[in-house]
């Protein structure tokens, strides 16, 4: 049973990883957020995208990776909030919010 329950979540994880790999690739390459129609309060937009497609970019990444690597979830999870703080710094910096 606990070698199933693993297989799952392995399977789960790889699955939301690679939809994170997806969306960040095309938030950076098409510089506009898919689902997303309005954006209030975007000085620019593409600029804005690319740099929020990155860190998700890297987010899924990171979740892939972690399949193969061992990495503990209280690691994982700072580095998930690094990569934000980071986003959220470099959208003030360059000035795209």
């Amino acid at each position: 049973m606990e070698f199933i329950r693993e297989v799952t979540n392995l399977i789960a994880q790889s699955i939301i990883g690679i939809f994170f790999i997806f969306y960040g690739l095309f938030s950076l390459i098409k510089g506009r957020i898919p689902f997303k129609k309005e954006y209030h309060g975007v000085k620019k937009i593409g600029l804005h995208c690319r740099i929020e497609g990155g860190g998700v970019l890297l987010i899924g990444a990171f979740m892939l990776l972690r399949n193969f690597v061992s990495i503990e979830t209280t690691s994982i999870i700072i580095l998930f909030l690094v990569i934000c703080i980071i986003t959220v710094f470099l959208e003030i910096v360059f000035k795209a919010i």
